[in-house]
């Protein structure tokens, strides 16, 4: 397993543990909505304004189109590095010398590095 799918499946577990952190924190704010109906006055709520729906849903593209962003950057950073990285073949032997790092003339193809886990 590499260290990237370890990762990937620790985000997983995350992503998933705050959906099921948020599943009773929404029963009980249905719970409290129903004892309040009919106790306490409806807000009015300006028809002029946008449904709060409609803010959620806009301020999630906006952040999405803000990660967009930074993956974007944060590719083209890479990209621009990756002469300077050469792929590990394997790794050597302490008894080994270690080879120096020859810079290369063109871009080789994005690889991630992996080790495993």
């Amino acid at each position: 397993m590499t260290i990237l799918i370890s990762v990937t499946e620790f985000e997983d577990k995350v992503v998933d543990t705050i959906r099921e952190i948020q599943r009773p924190v929404l029963d009980y704010v249905r719970k409290g909505v129903e004892r309040a109906e009919g106790r306490i006055p409806r807000l009015n709520y300006p028809a002029t304004f946008p449904k709060p729906a409609e803010i959620v849903d806009s301020q999630v593209e906006f952040a999405k189109a803000l990660v967009d962003a930074q993956r974007d950057f944060a590719r083209e950073l890479v990209d621009a590095v990756a002469p300077l990285i050469e792929p590990e073949t394997e790794a050597p032997l302490a008894s080994e010398p270690v080879p120096a790092a020859r810079p290369t003339a063109k871009s080789s193809p994005r690889k991630t590095a992996t080790k495993k886990a």
